[in-house]
């Protein structure tokens, strides 16, 4: 089976499935965030449909665990299914990475975002180095990046669209077009 060449991937279709995934989450409609999972998995990854379905499970339970569970978060199982998530990727790419530190970094980042004051870290650096350690490229190379996705991560709140003033999923959509083409160039280079 051909190995995927993660640094190919079209930074616009990316950035709109991963805006409409973010709307299911903050909406909590898991079932149909899934399959934008699987979506965004086929687009972003070019892997065969078996790895897309496991790849998804994996996110979308450690997503939906880490979501549920506000104040009473599983780390240890959230952690369990992102390295799972990451050990597949990498396996199944033409660039293997750490996968044990990106699941590490993601659910790190996931926290940062949800308990801004337990850390010493910014969000930024966060995100940066997450995705830099799938690229093996220089965490500051992803700054632009790390910049429009925190700026897009801010908008929606956990109330989803269900608030008085919902978040303009335009804009934010808008926002991480900016951020995956920014790390799209990065890792073209």
């Amino acid at each position: 089976m051909p190995k995927s060449d993660l640094r190919q991937f079209n930074y616009s279709k990316v950035a709109k499935l991963d805006t409409d995934m973010w709307r299911s989450y903050y909406n909590h409609q898991f079932l149909k965030m899934f399959f934008q999972l699987l979506r965004l998995m086929r687009t972003q990854l070019h892997m065969n449909w078996l790895i897309i379905f496991q790849l998804a499970y994996h996110a979308g339970v450690a997503a939906t665990q880490y979501r549920l569970k506000r104040g009473n978060e599983d780390y240890n199982k959230a952690l369990k299914h992102l390295t799972k998530f990451y050990e597949l990727i990498s396996k199944n790419c033409i660039e293997p990475f750490d996968y044990k530190k990106a699941g590490e970094l993601e659910l790190e980042w996931w926290d940062i975002h949800r308990y801004p004051k337990k850390y010493k870290k910014s969000l930024e650096q966060s995100l940066a180095e997450a995705l830099a350690v799938v690229y093996s490229v220089d965490p500051k190379s992803l700054k632009d990046y790390a910049h429009y996705r925190k700026a897009a991560m801010l908008l929606p709140n956990h109330q989803g669209d269900s608030q008085l003033n919902p978040p303009s999923w335009q804009k934010i959509e808008d926002l991480l077009i900016k951020s995956w083409c920014s790390a799209h160039k990065v890792v073209q280079k």
